[in-house]
């Protein structure tokens, strides 16, 4: 897989600038290394921006990283590295439309979607007001806790992305109600989809059909715009009903290898013994903490990387 031109008119320098405002203002561990940004998902394991190219990192590279302040990295590595079968979403097809779309019954669902429902780009002022009932609806039927903490934890979000003009956020409305919502940023040439939210009670209208087709057609068409990536398969595992949607939607899964890097202080204890407790984490524990599911995937990751 070669990665796509970065686009002359991006500036390096001013995405960083902007990614590491963003980060600051919500207290996120952040590093930029190997033209990446890595970010960390909690448990300070660190992911690059963008996440679904094959990244070389040689041993003093690494020392780098954990002197950064990185326990653990998560990211794509070339086929002859050492690694785990893996795989990226990607669309960088600049004349993505319906007929992309190879699923009968998703190209239907998605003209259905279209008839019943509008989608427009939308501020993140409107989010703040309006999007903590569908925040709320998408971590219930996901089975994941959301209390206050996590509603205030968006909405801080929110307010951080309001000033950063990488990101952007995408709504799609049921008349005049709001009905699904989706936040992506810019970052060196591509698109990376962050969230997606949506009401429980409009799905029947197929509003994140239409707004996840609308907004990938208008992103990759932008001249600053080489590719729409959803990233490195995560840690904490993906569904197949949800790598069959992304699929059917008409990004492109590309077979990849990843890896996980641990950093040297840590590496012992992480043997197998140890990370054959993951199977002791539940589902039900992991729906109600972040960092549960953070936990089980790295104890699982690592041990499939040890037989």
């Amino acid at each position: 897989m070669k990665e796509p031109n970065i686009k002359e008119n991006v500036s390096v320098r001013s995405d960083e600038s902007y990614l590491a405002e963003f980060y600051e203002k919500l207290g996120i561990r952040f590093f930029f290394y190997s033209n990446h940004l890595w970010q960390s998902m909690g448990l300070r394991l660190f992911v690059p921006t963008p996440n679904c190219f094959p990244i070389a990192l040689t041993e003093d590279e690494l020392k780098s990283c954990w002197e950064k302040g990185a326990w653990f990295l998560h990211y794509a590595v070339h086929e002859d590295k050492p690694g785990l079968p893996s795989y990226v979403f990607l669309i960088d097809d600049k004349n993505y439309d319906l007929g992309s779309i190879k699923s009968t019954d998703r190209r239907h669902n998605v003209r259905r979607g279209l008839k019943n429902c509008t989608v427009d780009i939308v501020s993140f002022e409107l989010l703040k007001r309006e999007a903590h009932r569908l925040i709320h609806d998408t971590y219930i039927r996901q089975g994941r806790n959301c209390g206050k903490t996590v509603l205030k934890m968006w909405q801080d979000y929110f307010s951080a992305a309001a000033s950063c003009p990488l990101f952007r956020a995408w709504g799609a409305f049921v008349g005049k109600e709001l009905a699904a919502v989706k936040i992506e940023h810019m970052f060196l040439g591509g698109v990376h989809p962050q969230a997606v939210f949506s009401r429980s009670d409009l799905l029947k209208y197929y509003t994140t059909n239409a707004l996840l087709f609308v907004s990938t057609k208008e992103a990759i068409k932008m001249d600053e715009v080489s590719y729409i990536c959803l990233g490195l398969k995560p840690v904490t595992g993906e569904k197949r009903s949800l790598m069959e949607f992304k699929e059917s939607l008409g990004f492109k899964k590309l077979a990849v290898r990843g890896t996980l890097q641990i950093n040297p202080i840590l590496r012992s204890i992480f043997s197998r013994p140890l990370c054959s407790l993951e199977s002791l984490i539940s589902k039900g524990i992991c729906e109600r903490s972040e960092y549960a599911r953070l936990i089980k995937g790295i104890l699982s990751t690592r041990l499939m990387e040890l037989e």
